[in-house]
């Protein structure tokens, strides 16, 4: 369901990454040179500067400028109503699949 988000943030080459082949783990690095994440961070300290940083910008920044950007940053996705809920529903149909089933019933043998 969260697909339509993903592929947004990521473009469709590397969302199709990611769903062909669901179980290779990628990295933080793959995942921020592709625009999913904008920053990585080693240090835990070093994150929560930057997110004071980016929060302190934030905080004196323009609201009426700040609503006129989210505009034009989801500018596109006026659809995403109808096109989550059906993303929902397909993935509904599919967990309730024989195959879905015995996955599941496989990850959790292993736990």
């Amino acid at each position: 369901m969260v697909g339509p988000a993903v592929e947004r943030k990521i473009g469709v080459s590397a969302f199709s990454q990611l769903a062909v082949d669901a179980s290779m783990w990628r990295s933080a690095e793959w995942a921020r040179k592709r625009g999913l994440f904008a920053e990585v961070y080693a240090e835990k300290e070093d994150m929560e500067e930057a997110v004071r940083r980016l929060a302190d910008t934030l905080m004196h920044s323009s609201p009426e400028a700040m609503a006129e950007l989210k505009k034009v940053f989801w500018k596109g996705t006026e659809h995403w109503d109808k096109l989550l809920f059906e993303r929902a529903a397909i993935s509904g149909k599919l967990v309730t699949t024989d195959f879905a089933k015995h996955a599941i019933e496989r990850v959790k043998a292993n736990k």
